[in-house]
């Protein structure tokens, strides 16, 4: 698989793009590059995938690229352009020429076992964000707490103590030191008992 087909299946399928019909049209004017997408609901970005080989001429990319830009102008659009730019590594000239009328990502050719997740970074200002899970369910503090504790250490204080964590620490500190305020009650009563 190409690295513009994993850009188009990771857009596709992670942020809900929709893939043009090649060429697509603006206007009157039909333009062909590589891949062309636009953003779905939450968005409205246009996307080019323009695949660099070895016969593209730079400054027939830049002709292309300053193209589309004119013609949305002259339509009005105010959907931002990104080009993507895969496979080959362009001359900096380049990138600065598009990079004034668009976004330009130049992705090159990922190699190994990580290209989704290289791919998947250079794209992320194109994918919607992602919460990460919460810290609920990313750990049992309790379980853990309770593995770790040794057993001489468990007892109806500790049982006490844990049922008072998740009410915050003025609450533990409260239950801690009502323990041993009754503990040392205790201690002191049964030492003035004379028997």
């Amino acid at each position: 698989m190409s690295t513009s087909d994993h850009v188009i299946n990771i857009l596709v399928q992670e942020g809900g793009y929709r893939e043009l019909s090649r060429p697509f049209k603006v206007g009157s004017q039909s333009f062909d590059f590589t891949h062309g997408l636009v953003a779905g609901k939450r968005a409205n970005d246009l996307v080019i995938v323009i695949e660099l080989k070895g016969d593209t001429a730079d400054d027939v990319i830049v002709r292309k690229v300053l193209a589309l830009t004119r013609a949305l102008d002259v339509m009005r659009s105010k959907r931002p352009v990104t080009a993507i730019l895969t496979s080959g590594q362009p001359r900096s000239e380049t990138v600065q020429s598009i990079s004034k009328v668009c976004r330009v990502l130049p992705v090159g050719a990922p190699t190994g076992p990580d290209v989704i997740a290289a791919l998947r970074d250079w794209l992320a200002v194109l994918l919607p964000l992602t919460q990460p899970p919460s810290v609920d369910t990313m750990l049992d503090w309790e379980a853990d707490l309770r593995r770790a504790i040794p057993m001489t250490a468990k007892g109806t204080l500790m049982e006490a103590l844990i049922a008072a964590a998740p009410l915050g620490k003025d609450v533990v500190e409260s239950v801690l030191a009502e323990n041993i305020g009754g503990s040392v009650s205790a201690v002191l009563d049964n030492e003035g008992d004379p028997h």
